[in-house]
């Protein structure tokens, strides 16, 4: 009961309250609605660095980055059914890489909590979703992984997370890691709070709101936003 009420206060009341918190400030950005979020068009180029954390089983935004605006993608998710998702996918592996591992502040292993309904994939570190099961998986900082992959920057960042974008966000950002593009969802019990937060921390890193669709909140930083 507690849970069904909080999923009726975020989406009935603090999604309408989240339109105080940010408004789009990039009129001029050519926006597009892919899967849940919005990218702008025409900013993403073939030279682009994407990491898009938490692909579940639908990859409209990464296959959208990789096939469509041919940039480099690499994709996290540690999650088993996601592992198996995309061993069988169809996508452009030349352009669409994948990594069975988590995004998180340091490289560790933490333990993933299930949802309540089987029948959902996201799994969360930061939530408890109400489900029985869990298990365990490797998770690295966005430093680490570029060092590893050889990327002096990334030029657009994707996180739906179950509630993780917080810490792992922090840790990119005192690294000095600043996409030009940042697409997010907000989640957990605080995630109005974290929106309103991040929001002006953003603003003040050089990044305006290019829009949301519901929880999901895109910026762009930079000479991008007149683009």
């Amino acid at each position: 009961m507690i849970r069904r009420l909080k999923d009726i206060s975020r989406w009935h009341i603090e999604k309408h309250m989240l339109s105080l918190v940010i408004r789009p400030e990039a009129p001029g950005v050519n926006a597009v609605q892919v899967a849940d979020a919005l990218l702008p068009r025409d900013m993403i180029l073939p030279d682009w660095i994407c990491y898009c954390a938490g692909v579940g089983e639908d990859i409209r935004i990464e296959r959208f980055l990789a096939e469509t605006r041919k940039a480099q993608v690499w994709a996290f998710d540690p999650t088993p059914r996601s592992i198996a998702y995309m061993a069988r996918s169809t996508h452009d592996r030349t352009h669409l890489h994948f990594m069975p591992v988590g995004l998180w502040s340091e490289n560790t292993t933490l333990r993933f909590n299930a949802p309540e309904n089987p029948e959902h994939v996201s799994h969360s570190i930061v939530e408890d979703l109400g489900g029985a099961d869990s298990f365990e998986a490797l998770c690295r900082s966005i430093p680490s992984v570029m060092t590893e992959l050889g990327h002096d920057r990334i030029d657009l960042l994707k996180m739906n997370i179950e509630g993780a974008e917080d810490v792992v966000m922090s840790a990119a950002v005192d690294a000095g890691v600043f996409p030009r593009v940042l697409s997010l969802t907000f989640e957990g019990g605080d995630a109005l709070l974290k929106a309103r937060r991040w929001n002006a921390r953003l603003h003040d890193e050089g990044y305006t709101c290019l829009g949301r669709i519901d929880w999901f909140v895109t910026y762009v930083r930079g000479t991008g936003a007149s683009a």
